[in-house]
């Protein structure tokens, strides 16, 4: 009898233990299910809210799969072609009708990441991006079409307004040179108003420096100066530019070391070549203290010959290098005397040249250790040899 309740006590046991864990493990799988459910809440939100964006931006977005069909696409791509567009359809008629079908093809083949060109149609401007989708995603690549039509207007009016000014001020630029020369001339050199008209045949020299800048990078950036490629010997580039500024180092003590092989040529435009390089030079000599040293350099990288202006002058601050390229940029004015100062032009018009040419310019420089200038441009003709 006794081992008969023992049983009975333990069977009752067991089944409180059974019921107590299963309760524990509907609350848990409760919590569990309410967990998810608030998650696909905010995953259903957070996908209402990326559609509302998407839908709302002024880019045309599509969604492409691998096999080149329109997954996903926004208010503003349905609105950008007369035809109907969809989800589903191919959007090889599409590619092809702004003209971005080889990228499309090199984005869906692996062979590219990200790709973009500006394609023309019908009197409007866009510009189109091809970028290839995560491994892991449904889609293959995503296409953003911008129109631009207002910014290449904007773009032109600019560069004909700069032109049209400088072109305005050469006469009476002109003019005010040849006046403060016959000044020059006809004053007495020990009396104090000839201090005044140096000083004022600096600030022409300047204005006229700055009128001549504006209109070539007028020219340059509507294509109007052409390029013209010819094969030229890097060392005689480089010993006819070294020998324009040969005096101009020379009043300063600076020195000019030249490094380049005999046997490099180089395939650019001679005018487009020496002007970039001499204004690195120049601005090498200008920006380097007396008795400092200048290294021009020239080595076969790849295809493409690059160029190297060493100098051990002032340096450029840190916060200035990312925009030093840019037109019209100085590094602030308390840094450096007015008497070196330039127009800020110079090395955007180098830069808009060197990528003329398919190459690139960059610069490395520590503040008051010196600058390095690089600048590529391709290998000419005659080659170094194997």
């Amino acid at each position: 009898m006794e081992t008969f309740l023992g049983l009975e006590t333990l069977l009752l046991l067991m089944l409180a233990l059974s019921a107590w864990a299963l309760k524990r493990r509907g609350d848990s799988g409760l919590r569990h299910l309410d967990r998810v459910r608030r998650e696909h809440a905010q995953a259903q939100r957070a996908l209402h809210d990326l559609d509302w964006i998407a839908q709302n931006i002024e880019e045309a977005v599509f969604l492409i799969d691998r096999d080149e069909r329109i997954v996903f696409l926004n208010r503003a791509a349905k609105n950008l072609f007369s035809a109907v567009v969809d989800r589903g359809q191919s959007f090889s008629p599409i590619a092809w009708q702004l003209q971005i079908q080889p990228l499309m093809d090199e984005i869906l083949s692996h062979r590219a990441e990200s790709l973009a060109q500006t394609v023309v149609k019908d009197e409007r401007a866009f510009q189109v991006s091809v970028r290839a989708c995560p491994p892991q995603t449904t889609c293959a690549a995503i296409v953003l079409v911008s129109e631009i039509t207002e910014l290449q207007r904007l773009g032109r009016v600019r560069r004909d307004f700069v032109a049209n000014i400088s072109h305005e001020l050469r006469t009476p630029v002109t003019t005010l040179r040849l006046l403060a020369d016959t000044l020059s001339h006809e004053m007495d050199p020990h009396s104090p108003a000839s201090e005044w008209i140096a000083k004022l045949q600096g600030q022409i020299d300047a204005l006229h420096q700055l009128t001549n800048e504006l209109m070539d990078l007028a020219l340059i950036e509507s294509g109007q100066m052409p390029i013209k490629l010819i094969d030229l010997a890097v060392t005689d580039l480089i010993a006819q530019v070294v020998e324009l500024f040969r005096a101009q180092a020379e009043r300063k003590g600076i020195a000019i070391q030249m490094d380049v092989t005999s046997d490099l040529h180089v395939l650019a435009d001679p005018v487009g070549a020496r002007r970039v390089l001499g204004n690195l030079l120049h601005n090498a000599i200008k920006f380097t203290p007396t008795q400092g040293q200048v290294i021009v350099r020239a080595r076969l990288v790849a295809d493409n010959i690059e160029f190297q202006v060493m100098d051990n002058g002032i340096g450029i601050p840190a916060r200035d290098l990312p925009r030093i390229f840019e037109r019209f940029y100085r590094v602030e004015r308390a840094r450096m005397p007015d008497e070196v100062r330039g127009t800020g032009l110079g090395l955007a018009i180098a830069k808009h040249i060197v990528e003329g040419h398919g190459g690139r310019i960059w610069v490395e420089s520590l503040e008051g250790r010196g600058s390095t200038f690089y600048f590529t441009l391709p290998t000419g003709m005659a080659r170094q040899p194997k």
